[in-house]
């Protein structure tokens, strides 16, 4: 019996493909198999997947046309084998008793989803710790036992968690709903676990990590986007009707998303002013000057319940959010 599936996206990741896979094959848990989803590389993925796959029978290499992280990781769940489910990212690794321990954890709590802490590494060598900075400890929760702000700083993540698999789950079975959402492009794994963690009867939280996400100059985190803001009011579309379907009619928590909905128009506000932004000074300070009067963001920040300093920013200070992006992004250039 295979107790897990790990799912592993690709898309132009030859530098560190290798890397990420032979951590799946050195998992102390042997009882695995890593699905490769190859979504239309133009590099020599493909050609790197293949090779793997002669080196373990484990392997299972599949290809599509390029449709998304989304839809690569979706085609994993519909062959998955394992009584759980695992993400990892292309360009990550994990540790070798990630999964055995996990999977330890899942059936002592009899739960439906387990997650572990993270390290951040960067290019540099600099590493930082992910954490779940509202528990102390490992905890189980239930879903009565989620706070609006517990629930969003636990959700935004896949890869730290496994997920009993949908074959297995006779409530996911029925809503068919553990999937993740296409056409999106940011909050992807938030709009996916809302729906998740809302069906799980118990969630386990080990407050140790196993995980190791790698952040490079190529990784998403630092490449331009221009429609950055576009993208992120249509993840709030799917935010929001992930909340009403599987949390319902909790007014804490969708103000309390209000909350980060702003604080991603921030986001891309920095966006505009990273270092590889095409973007003259001129149409810098105008994309700054249309987030500002956009009425979904001013709308949020009036229901979130904004101060009129705010509004006084939003209206007049543009400058102030300009000073404010550059001063982030050299913070983070340091």
């Amino acid at each position: 019996m295979i107790e897990i599936s790990i799912i592993i996206p690709i898309y132009n990741a030859e530098e560190h493909l290798e890397r990420c896979v032979y951590s799946a094959m050195k998992q102390t848990e042997k009882n695995i198999e890593i699905i490769l989803i190859d979504d239309g590389s133009g590099d020599r993925s493909l050609e790197i997947c293949q090779k793997l796959k002669n080196q373990d029978n484990r392997i299972k290499v599949l290809h599509q046309i390029n449709a998304g992280v989304s839809a690569a990781r979706n085609l994993g769940i519909q062959i998955a084998k394992g009584k759980y489910i695992g993400f990892v990212d292309s360009d990550d690794w994990i540790d070798c008793e990630m999964y055995e321990l996990m999977l330890r954890e899942a059936k002592k709590a009899d739960a439906d989803i387990v997650m572990c802490d993270a390290r951040t590494v960067y290019e540099d060598g600099k590493i930082q710790a992910d954490t779940i900075t509202q528990l102390l400890g490992n905890q189980i929760l239930k879903k009565s036992d989620f706070t609006p702000s517990l629930l969003l700083e636990m959700v935004g993540s896949a890869w730290r968690c496994i997920y009993k698999n949908n074959r297995y789950n006779e409530k996911r079975q029925k809503n068919n709903v553990l999937l993740f959402p296409l056409g999106v492009k940011f909050s992807e794994d938030r709009i996916f676990n809302l729906y998740a963690f809302g069906q799980a009867n118990k969630i386990s939280y080990i407050k140790e990590a196993f995980y190791n996400r790698y952040i490079n100059k190529k990784s998403a985190v630092h490449r331009f986007h221009k429609d950055y803001f576009e993208a992120y009011k249509v993840a709030k579309d799917g935010i929001e009707q992930a909340i009403q379907y599987a949390w319902g009619d909790d007014a804490k928590l969708q103000n309390a998303y209000l909350g980060q909905f702003i604080g991603g128009a921030m986001g891309a506000i920095c966006n505009y002013y990273y270092k590889t932004s095409p973007l003259t000074a001129t149409e810098k300070k105008n994309m700054v000057k249309r987030l500002c009067e956009d009425m979904q963001l001013r709308t949020a920040i009036e229901n979130y319940g904004a101060n009129r300093k705010s509004q006084w920013i939003l209206d007049r200070k543009y400058s102030l959010l300009i000073a404010y992006a550059r001063l982030a992004n050299w913070k983070h250039r340091r």
